[in-house]
């Protein structure tokens, strides 16, 4: 080193071997690396979707959501089955949240007068679904009111299209829950007399009138539901007149066969025994 200055030397070693290329990686280990790695993942998942049941008798584990089968509703309630299956969900819509809103509705810390309102809303809404648009596409049958312009009366048509087939489905939830509501609006009145909730009673008169009067309406329109409540009131009678029948034959022949011996007026005595 001269004068502060730095010098540098280089030498080369013979012995080792320069520039020597580096080796490629081998497909088959990154593969199976890579293999591990997502098997490894996978039978985490698999754990901790299917966990192991513990060891020494435990509680058993619930079966996994993936296996859950929900059940099949009751034939009643399959609207697969029906023709028009949004007419017979609106034909209980209203009915269900009317019924909903007067019984739940106190409960929940709503006004009386909130609560009564919504009921009549609800209640105006499913007579008028049910007159116009339900009646017709389940059972082909309408009716509705004319003013006569000679007389100035309303007149009350009821109409059933003849010769229209009609669903099986649809017809039987239809008359069943038209007869169902008004017996429910009318349980519910009966509560309220006895309760003494007499605050309630506009509101469940309203629906039982309503209800009624689709009733009504409808049993005018069908000549089916005339003839089968006529032979049900024949059924009834017979049955009740067969009733009253076996009845006074049994009393007859347990209590009614004994004859009645006519008392003789006996002599009057004079006081003195012979």
């Amino acid at each position: 080193i001269m004068g502060g200055e730095l010098e540098f030397t280089e030498t080369v070693d013979p012995s080792v071997r320069q520039d020597v290329p580096i080796p490629p990686v081998p497909a088959t280990a990154t593969a199976n690396q890579t293999n591990s790695v997502l098997s490894n993942m996978i039978k985490n998942a698999e754990e901790q979707r299917n966990p192991r049941p513990p060891v020494g008798g435990g509680a058993s584990q619930p079966p996994p959501s993936a296996s859950y089968q929900p059940r099949a509703l009751p034939a009643a309630l399959q609207f697969s089955q029906s023709s028009h299956p949004t007419a017979c969900l609106f034909h209980v819509l209203f009915k269900g949240l009317a019924v909903a809103t007067y019984i739940i509705g106190p409960k929940f810390g709503s006004e009386p007068l909130m609560v009564t309102v919504i009921c009549l809303l609800l209640n105006a809404a499913d007579f008028w679904t049910v007159k116009n648009v339900t009646g017709r596409l389940l059972v082909s049958l309408r009716f509705w009111n004319k003013v006569n312009l000679q007389t100035g009366e309303t007149e009350w048509v009821f109409e059933s299209a003849a010769g229209r087939q009609t669903n099986k489905f649809d017809s039987r939830f239809f008359w069943t829950v038209l007869y169902v509501t008004p017996l429910v609006w009318g349980v519910l009145f009966l509560s309220a007399i006895l309760w003494l909730k007499f605050n309630c009673l506009v509101t469940l008169a309203v629906a039982l009138v309503l209800s009624g009067s689709n009733v009504a309406g409808y049993y005018k329109c069908s000549s089916d539901q005339r003839q089968k409540m006529n032979e049900l009131l024949n059924k009834g009678m017979a049955s009740g007149m067969s009733m009253a029948f076996r009845n006074g034959m049994l009393g007859r022949f347990f209590g009614g066969g004994r004859t009645q011996v006519p008392q003789t007026e006996m002599p009057p005595s004079d006081g003195t025994f012979a």
